[in-house]
């Protein structure tokens, strides 16, 4: 029987997530092939877009517009413009970045660049940072301005490879990810999976894998965590980037598809769940 001619699929199947953000949605495709769901998120997203240092950053940017601009994430990108638009300084923004040479991590930043009217110069095949910063060391950095829109203001090694290589970096911090004010529905969900109870566990970031695991060692849970993600539970990351953070915590096989979105990462854990 094919999965489309199975209307529950994951009948008796149980799938954790970790998401705060779009969880509702991939929630209700797990239920419409019959999963239960536990929701357990790891994180929460912090909208810096009021921030003052973004504020300066973008006047900044309009006064003096940068040679290349990566856009990590389409969020972010929206939220940048939108906040670019609050300040009066939308449109002088986008005329700013005209003559800018825009490089898109994924297919969303992509789809964002394009959605603001700006011109995209490069996408990285496979989605990840590493790529962005092999495109842009063949470029004259050394004596160009570089603007990234964050996805980790707390540091990411590309951010500090791009710091040492360009003559500028101007640093966009649209959005941060804590820990949730309560983890107890996150103690929940490791709880749950350690018992069996949960099949599969799903991760929309990095931080949520990271974060995941920084729940599970305040009760000493880590380890038995990461045996049971590298046995019977199933480690499904929405794309590479994801994976990458879930093999640095030490999870060996984490998967994800191909393209890397998220009802392709739902029918993958239907597939790999249903075929045992």
């Amino acid at each position: 029987m094919t999965i489309d001619a199975d209307p529950a699929p994951l009948a008796g199947r149980s799938v954790g997530i970790t998401a705060d953000r779009r969880w509702k949605e991939q929630a209700e495709m797990f239920r419409k092939r019959g999963a239960e769901v536990v929701h357990g998120p790891t994180l929460r997203t912090i909208d810096l877009s009021g921030d003052e240092a973004l504020r300066q950053a973008t006047l900044d940017l309009v006064e003096r517009p940068p040679d290349y601009l990566v856009v990590t994430t389409g969020m972010g990108m929206r939220m940048w413009l939108e906040a670019a638009a609050a300040w009066g300084q939308g449109d002088a923004l986008k005329s700013a970045l005209a003559a800018t040479r825009t490089l898109a991590r994924g297919a969303k930043s992509s789809v964002a660049v394009r959605a603001a009217g700006l011109d995209l110069w490069w996408r990285a095949p496979q989605e990840t940072m590493d790529e962005v910063v092999e495109r842009l060391q063949a470029e004259p950095l050394a004596a160009s301005r570089v603007a990234v829109q964050l996805f980790d203001p707390r540091g990411h090694p590309s951010t500090e490879v791009l710091r040492a290589a360009a003559a500028e970096l101007v640093e966009l911090p649209v959005y941060r990810w804590n820990l949730p004010e309560d983890v107890t529905s996150a103690h929940q969900l490791i709880d749950a999976s350690l018992r069996g109870e949960v099949h599969a566990l799903t991760f929309t970031s990095q931080p949520a894998v990271r974060h995941l695991f920084r729940i599970a060692e305040e009760t000493g849970q880590a380890d038995e965590l990461r045996a049971a993600l590298n046995g019977p539970l199933l480690p499904a990351c929405v794309g590479p980037v994801c994976a990458e953070a879930a093999r640095e915590e030490g999870i060996e096989r984490p998967l994800w598809p191909e393209p890397p979105r998220l009802p392709a990462m739902v029918r993958q854990v239907t597939e790999r769940l249903q075929a045992g």
